[in-house]
């Protein structure tokens, strides 16, 4: 009885190893590696000469990808992977381009940042936090450049540091923004 407890325990071992293996390598299969690919800043399925519309959810490389292609352009939700299927990046695209609200997420499923896009650009007030959820960084983008105070945090959310930003730092002669915006009082 001792020998059949034996055989019995090291069988089911072996069994639960391999059960292991196959779930872990048969869970990589079902996302397949795309399909797609870009010429002349157009998505087209491989071998085919008409621009692709449909949805593509595959494997990248170390990633699973998610979005909505209409005549060979990206539109709608986007959402980015880790291998294990928490979600790493979503937001929206528009004509290829990011826009509206787009959240990234530490590999532990933590939000890690937060903040708009328009036309591509990030725009408004964007924020990053720690794991545990506190803010580490905030500050605001005006056309994709940092403007005005920025601060950093430490974990109890005191702030460690302050920058503040002018348009002219990072943009010259642009006459596209205010100059409301390209003076940064430093006394704030």
């Amino acid at each position: 009885m001792n020998k059949f407890k034996k055989n019995f325990i090291s069988t089911m071992g072996l069994f639960l190893l391999f059960t292991g293996i196959c779930f872990v390598s048969c869970n990589q299969d079902e996302v397949p590696a795309s399909s797609l690919e870009l010429r002349d800043t157009l998505i087209y399925k491989k071998g085919e000469t008409k621009p692709y519309t449909g949805h593509e959810k595959a494997r990248i490389k170390d990633k699973i990808i998610e979005y909505d292609v209409v005549n060979g352009i990206k539109q709608g939700d986007f959402k980015l992977y880790f291998l294990n299927g928490d979600v790493q990046i979503e937001g929206r695209l528009k004509d290829n381009k990011n826009v509206g609200l787009w959240k990234y997420y530490y590999d532990t499923g933590e939000l890690e940042s937060k903040g708009e896009f328009e036309n591509d650009k990030p725009k408004g007030e964007w924020t990053w936090y720690y794991p545990s959820g506190k803010i580490k960084e905030r500050g605001n983008y005006f056309e994709g450049n940092r403007i005005g105070k920025w601060q950093d945090f430490d974990e109890a959310g005191n702030v460690t540091e302050e920058k503040d930003f002018s348009l002219q730092d990072s943009v010259s002669d642009n006459e596209n923004f205010p100059d409301e915006l390209n003076t940064v009082k430093k006394d704030q």
